[in-house]
């Protein structure tokens, strides 16, 4: 069954600095309600730059039934973080899959993770969604 081209969804682009930020802060991408995309195919799009010495950026997905709470989600294997930038001042872009088990919540998003340092003006994101609209959904 071929993709109806009208039903891909590409976001706008969320970007901003870790200024200030200490080791262990996140910062939360906008919310995607769960009911609009179709099972397995939320993606994010993310661009770090970490210019910091020792800075880590990783990026995480959480999960939130009120859009308040939010709770870290992982795979059934409980797999550990992927580092994307350790405090080489070169920008690194990656795809990153949504994990599956999304449709038990009403809301998901992806969270770029700090580590090891407190970030500058000069530490980077940018970040967008794409997925497939869920034919059913009404916006």
């Amino acid at each position: 069954m071929a993709v109806r081209a009208n039903r891909v969804r590409a976001t706008g682009t969320t970007s901003g600095n870790f200024n200030t930020l200490v080791a262990g802060s996140t910062v939360a991408l906008p919310a995607v309600f769960v009911d609009s995309y179709e099972k397995n195919t939320l993606s994010a799009r993310v661009s770090v730059t970490a210019a910091t010495a020792t800075l880590t950026l990783s990026v995480i997905w959480q999960v939130s039934n009120n859009g308040s709470t939010w709770y870290r989600a992982v795979g059934s294997d409980n797999g550990s973080t992927t580092v994307l930038s350790t405090g080489t001042s070169a920008a690194v872009e990656r795809v990153i899959a949504a994990p599956g088990m999304g449709g038990g919540w009403r809301y998901i998003r992806a969270a770029i993770l700090t580590g090891v340092a407190t970030g500058t003006a000069s530490d980077l994101y940018a970040a967008s969604y794409n997925y497939l609209a869920d034919a059913s959904f009404s916006e």
